[in-house]
């Protein structure tokens, strides 16, 4: 799935500065069930389940040190997971899949009618966090174009009404129509495809990472590029 280099062996310098940044023929290749994600291709619907309610606070529950405990140095749980709150991460989990399947249901047919047919975006990340963008979009006859013209094609298209009618966005009077867009196509719409893939949480961890996936709009499907180039955004890679 990505390119990866692992940093758990690194030697960081005495005077605590960075390292140097590791060169494209360090990082290797995982497939997605080795990195975590899922068994390729990874395919999408444009089906939408029925709006889950939004779950309600729950405070968890935190058991006080006995006296013993506090004698005995005991070192306890700071929280206990209960029913409750369990319930409650599972109640967010089913929003998180709703609110993606709504974009995927409204995107995916808005690009169909512009002619494109498949999607390339590029991720990257490590450490703290994971990203992912458009690189470019592949129309029925071939032609290619990126993500600003793009952007473009579906701001004339009138797709931010589409987005706030379907509650995917909501309008921001202080950013032109365009421009919401545009962060739309650059960012929004591939990290939600980038997760089916990847899965939740992709880019944290020990490590930095890279690489890039095709989203083919005809057969709802999305497989990673094993022989993706070393193209970052957000991680540097010597030359």
């Amino acid at each position: 799935m990505p390119f990866v280099f692992d940093q758990t062996e690194v030697e960081w310098p005495d005077d605590e500065s960075d390292p140097p940044p590791p060169r494209a023929n360090q990082f290797v290749y995982l497939p997605p069930p080795e990195f975590g994600g899922v068994r390729e291709p990874v395919h999408f619907t444009l089906d939408i389940p029925p709006e889950p309610p939004v779950p309600g606070p729950v405070m968890p529950a935190i058991k006080q040190p006995s006296l013993w405990d506090r004698l005995w140095g005991r070192r306890l749980p700071t929280a206990q997971v209960t029913p409750a709150v369990k319930a409650a991460a599972e109640a967010w989990a089913a929003r998180e899949v709703f609110t993606r399947q709504r974009l995927i249901a409204i995107t995916v047919p808005a690009l169909r009618e512009l002619g494109v047919q498949r999607l390339y975006c590029r991720y990257d990340g490590g450490n703290d966090e994971g990203f992912a963008w458009l690189d470019s979009a592949t129309l029925h006859d071939g032609t290619r174009v990126d993500a600003d013209a793009l952007a473009q094609r579906l701001t004339e298209q009138r797709f931010l009404d589409r987005l706030a009618a379907g509650g995917v966005m909501n309008r921001i009077d202080s950013t032109s129509e365009r421009d919401q867009i545009a962060s739309f196509v650059r960012d929004w719409m591939c990290t939600e495809w980038a997760t089916l893939l990847l899965g939740r949480g992709y880019g944290t961890g020990e490590y930095v990472m890279y690489g890039a996936f095709v989203v083919d709009l005809d057969a709802c499907s999305v497989v990673d590029d094993p022989r993706a180039d070393p193209v970052t955004s957000n991680i540097e890679i010597a030359r």
